[in-house]
């Protein structure tokens, strides 16, 4: 009845309606209206592929990653000056991924394939990262394809794999090139070209004390450029830390232990034998005629002896070495060993009666030995080495204790994932505090990119679990977990009036020196008194310099301006330029002088060819680059670009 009831209703004008608009949503918003569909964060497709969204996400942040290790504690001024740097970073990568994806889909339909067996054995054979004691191993191998950020030894290989068809197209451009022999003289001539060069310089730090610095200027400019001023993220960390020092430090070391190392090792602290001589030397000659001139010199030496002439005298006027012929031959004391063996064998034999030797003939020339003494092989005593000694026996002994403390504590890590307190005592370590750093830090160990990674990721610290065991070096391993956390923040005014301060003052003055440079570019160029305005304005003036495209006379930006003036036979041939150092720059050109490149070695003709042939290759694949990219189907997914973007703002100030 209950059926018969439900097939009535079924039937009804009010139930066809319902159905007809619940068909209609269905077939306008399609299933996805019902079941939430997750949007395409894939950034790009070429020719069909599409560049996955995690891989491209790795490459950016590795990206950023090696800028940002690179600039240290300015990244976030880097950030603070260009708002638009995260996405123009972006941009690059996903560039340069589309690159490498167009040139692996021409690769093969060109016939280029590199299979999976080769990458297979470039990352076993030809790593060594990936290397322990010489061999492949498979856990060092994961362990840091997966600190670089990969996540999976396939996607590591597929890097490989693009990156070794780049690196074949960049041989078969390279190969294929060839430079004529006009174009080798005449690029030749354009290298070794020199100029003569008047250089004015202005220091934009020598005005700064000429700017005018009032609160009110100051408070602005810093409301102005507040991101210059923030404060990052900052983490303390509660963590114990295994330190091989400190175990060498309290191991216990008997005197027992100490004297039978003495015995066992007294070779390592024995002074050796030494002797101390004067003597003549004269250099053998190139050919038989000079080697016997020198011999009929030495010999005129040895008969001056002979009739009584002191040592020193002779040696001051005969002998060939200079720096000992001004103290009369001395040599002061050496070891045996050190000089030629035909001078120590004639050491030897010398005695207190036998004071002097005759002529000893030795691979590089002659002497004439004055015997003054020798001090026989010493055993220093145990009291002046015995804390050597007890350094060496602990650190000996402390190589297998650190051993097994070391994957003590990774166990104890396993055993206790969020209990540090445990772990110290099971250890028999004490739980460290350290101050609030942030991640630029350069202090040890917190400059640990691996302890940095995990402190500062919001997961790690929400977990509020104990990081995992990690080895710092081949001295120190580490525990840690997040204590407390502060976001970052820019720092008040009155915190950083000093350097706001010096900031206005330099830009100002930057500002000045570029408004004096302009003006004194406009007195040359019209004729006017130039030295007396730079005098009057703090600038410095080297006039008629000679220099070379490779000179360091000045600063790089100085020098490329001054070979990028073009030659002209009338007026004054200037221009200003900023330098790499800060300094602000008029170049003038007074002179080229041409080189005469007909007389080149062959090296030095096959030394420019092949930098010819570079830069013809590097310009060729660009070519080849761009010519792929317009035959190429590219589609930009801006919706995920800009998903991409707003998550690294909102990063930014979080």
């Amino acid at each position: 009845m209950l059926m018969d009831k439900m097939r009535e209703g079924a039937q009804s004008t009010a139930a066809k309606i319902i159905f007809v608009v619940i068909m209609v949503s269905f077939a306008l918003a399609g299933v996805g209206t019902y079941a939430v569909r997750k949007p395409n964060t894939d950034p790009a497709e070429v020719n069909g592929v599409t560049i996955d969204s995690m891989r491209y996400d790795m490459a950016f942040r590795q990206q950023r990653q090696n800028i940002q290790n690179q600039a240290g504690e300015h990244f976030s001024e880097i950030l603070a000056a260009d708002p638009q740097f995260l996405s123009k970073l972006r941009m690059q990568v996903l560039n340069n991924m589309i690159d490498e994806t167009i040139l692996d889909q021409r690769a093969s339909s060109t016939g280029f394939h590199i299979s999976d067996a080769t990458i297979q054995r470039i990352i076993v054979n030809d790593i060594d990262a990936f290397k322990v004691d010489g061999k492949f191993n498979n856990d060092r191998y994961l362990n840091v394809i997966t600190r670089a950020g990969y996540a999976s030894a396939g996607q590591f290989a597929h890097d490989q794999k693009l990156q070794m068809v780049d690196n074949l197209y960049q041989s078969t451009f390279s190969g294929a090139q060839f430079v004529l022999p006009y174009e080798n003289s005449h690029a030749t001539a354009l290298f070794k070209q020199k100029r003569t060069l008047d250089v004015y310089t202005l220091n934009p730090a020598d005005l700064v004390k000429s700017v005018a610095v009032n609160d009110a200027d100051l408070k602005a400019y810093y409301e102005e450029n507040k991101n210059s001023y923030v404060q990052g993220d900052q983490v303390k960390i509660d963590y114990v830390l295994l330190n091989r020092d400190e175990l060498q430090k309290s191991q216990k070391i008997s005197d027992e232990e100490i004297q039978a190392y003495y015995k066992e090792h007294a070779d390592k602290y024995t002074d050796p034998a030494m002797f101390h001589v004067e003597h003549i030397f004269v250099n053998k000659g190139k050919d038989e005629d000079a080697q016997k001139k020198q011999l009929d010199k030495i010999t005129e030496a040895e008969k001056a002896l002979r009739s009584g002439t002191p040592f020193e005298e002779v040696a001051t006027r005969y002998s060939e070495d200079v720096l000992t012929a001004k103290k009369g031959g001395d040599l002061d004391w050496q070891r045996f060993g050190v000089l030629e063996p035909e001078f120590d064998a004639a050491v030897k034999t010398l005695s207190v009666e036998n004071r002097i030797s005759s002529i000893v003939n030795s691979k590089y020339g002659y002497h004439i030995i004055k015997f003054m003494g020798i001090r026989a092989d010493t055993l220093k005593p145990l009291k002046d080495v015995s804390q050597e000694i007890r350094d060496a026996i602990a650190a000996k002994k402390v190589g297998d204790e650190y051993a097994r403390a070391y994957d003590k504590l990774i166990t104890l890590g396993n055993e206790f994932p969020d209990d540090l307190d445990s772990i110290a005592t099971e250890m028999g370590l004490e739980i460290r505090h350290s101050n609030f750093f942030d991640a630029d830090t350069s202090i040890s160990p917190f400059d640990n990119r691996q302890i940095k990674s995990l402190a500062f990721s919001q997961s790690f610290r929400d977990d509020g679990m104990n990081s995992e065991t990690i080895r710092i070096d081949d001295n120190n391993a580490i525990v840690f977990k997040v204590a407390e956390f502060k976001p970052q923040y820019v720092k008040p005014f009155d915190e950083v009036k000093s350097k706001v301060k010096n900031d206005y003052g330099l830009v100002k003055a930057q500002n000045l020196a570029d408004e004096k440079i302009s003006e004194l570019r406009k007195i040359l160029i019209s004729g006017g008194n130039a030295s007396d305005f730079a005098g009057k304005n703090s600038v410095t003036v080297r006039t008629g310099v000679t220099v070379d495209r490779v000179s360091s006379e000045f600063d790089p930006a100085v020098i490329d301006k001054g070979f990028a003036l073009p030659k002209q036979t009338a007026g004054v041939n200037a221009d200003s330029v900023s330098g790499l150092d800060g300094n602000r720059y008029i170049v003038q050109l007074r002179s080229v002088t041409e080189e005469d490149v007909s007389n080149l070695t062959s090296d030095q003709t096959m030394m420019i060819s092949s930098q010819l042939k570079q830069i013809n290759s590097v310009r060729d694949i660009t070519l080849m680059r761009q010519q792929l990219r317009e035959d190429s189907d590219i589609e930009i997914n801006n919706f995920a670009l800009k998903q991409y973007e707003s998550a690294d703002n909102t990063e930014q100030l979080n």
